[in-house]
């Protein structure tokens, strides 16, 4: 006897569409055995394998259930609508299939009821007429999902909750790849680094920032690499987790400055005793600035480096050409003046939200400053 998916093979179809879906799996192995056994409980199985991939291209599109203690002709019906299928209360051929497929679940369902004592040897004359019956449902319930899948075709779902895998809709992420520009560094001023991915529409006036934990990175993208990462990875020692001191950077040191984003490895954090560079005109501004934030500009750690010298020059080494268009760029200058602030003594929240001032107040001021060859503007 042919197996269960060289006879009915929508119901792998179904199972493979949505690998993920834990009660769909269950159901599919149970049908499976229960076909290569003695069939007992296929009406129960073929309906409920029907009814899950029911609620989960409910759930796919937002559709509401029905009622509260729905039949299966209500769920496919309620999974229908959104892929453009709806009942039209008898009128189309649909609508006598799956009425036709309820009464066939239900007959089937007596008829076990009915003749449980066939399993224990009793008229045993039904046992082939009930095996017969169970393979015709299980061919009705294979077409009922082929009408399902095949309605699918072509019709998106909600992209916020549907388990549809990653590649599933080339289309859109080509759309995505071609349109965006990427940014990414390492924010490593908080209790762990995080890796920053920043993404970029051109007409956006901000970038969208994804804020990712290398652990969670490595375990959603490559298992095996997490694995071997926490197989190697070491503990910091005390020494190892303590703040890295300071080097002053010289004013006269030339420092390349990135024109593109995603040409630089991470944001630049540089501290600075006297700050003369191209932002030097905005030095009384920026003292106002923080004095507005209730930070104090005239501010030194115990190397004598100054709070705005080191925020301005930080700013000046990150922002690079067309920085004021340019969203990751933006970000990057966030996130270096972020660790300023913190270095300085701010607290985390606090940083976070002044350095996103920062940003906004500094493209205003810089507005006026194009024709600068210091790469600020």
């Amino acid at each position: 006897m042919p197996d269960l998916d060289a006879l009915a093979p929508n119901y792998r179809r179904a199972q493979q569409r949505w690998s993920d879906a834990p009660t769909l799996a269950k159901c599919y192995e149970a049908l499976g055995t229960s076909f290569a056994g003695d069939a007992h409980g296929m009406v129960e199985l073929v309906k409920a394998f029907v009814e899950s991939v029911c609620l989960t291209i409910m759930g796919e599109h937002r559709e509401q259930m029905p009622s509260s203690t729905p039949s299966t002709t209500d769920l496919l019906v309620a999974a229908l609508k959104p892929l453009g299928l709806r009942n039209t209360k008898g009128a189309s051929k649909l609508d006598k299939v799956l009425t036709g497929f309820n009464k066939l679940a239900d007959a089937l369902t007596e008829m076990r009821n009915d003749s449980g004592p066939v399993a224990h040897g009793r008229d045993a004359f039904l046992d082939p007429v009930s095996a017969d019956h169970a393979r015709a449902f299980v061919h009705a319930g294979d077409a009922i999902l082929g009408v399902l899948l095949n309605a699918l075709e072509g019709k998106q779902p909600d992209l916020t909750v549907t388990r549809e895998p990653y590649g599933s809709f080339p289309q859109l992420d080509e759309r995505i790849d071609h349109a965006v520009s990427v940014g990414a560094w390492i924010d490593d001023g908080g209790d762990r680094p995080l890796v920053v991915v920043s993404v970029a529409m051109g007409s956006r006036s901000e970038a969208i920032e994804l804020r990712i934990e290398p652990s969670r990175l490595l375990y959603g993208v490559d298992r095996e690499a997490y694995v071997e990462v926490l197989r190697t990875a070491e503990l910091p020692t005390a020494e190892e987790e303590e703040e890295p001191v300071a080097v002053p950077v010289a004013e006269e040191t030339p420092i390349a400055k990135p024109t593109h984003a995603g040409e630089s490895t991470g944001p630049v954090v540089e501290y600075a005793a006297e700050y003369t560079g191209a932002l030097g005109a905005l030095r009384s501004g920026a003292e106002a600035f923080l004095r507005a934030e209730a930070l104090n500009p005239t501010a030194a750690d115990a190397h004598e480096m100054r709070f705005v010298d080191s925020l301005l020059r930080t700013s000046e080494q990150n922002a690079g050409l067309d920085w004021r268009q340019r969203e990751p760029l933006q970000a990057r200058v966030k996130v270096a003046c972020k660790r300023v602030l913190l270095h300085f003594g701010a607290a985390t929240d606090v940083a976070e939200k002044v350095a996103g001032h920062w940003v906004a107040w500094l493209r205003i001021q810089a507005a006026g400053d194009d024709g600068d060859e210091s790469g600020v503007t």
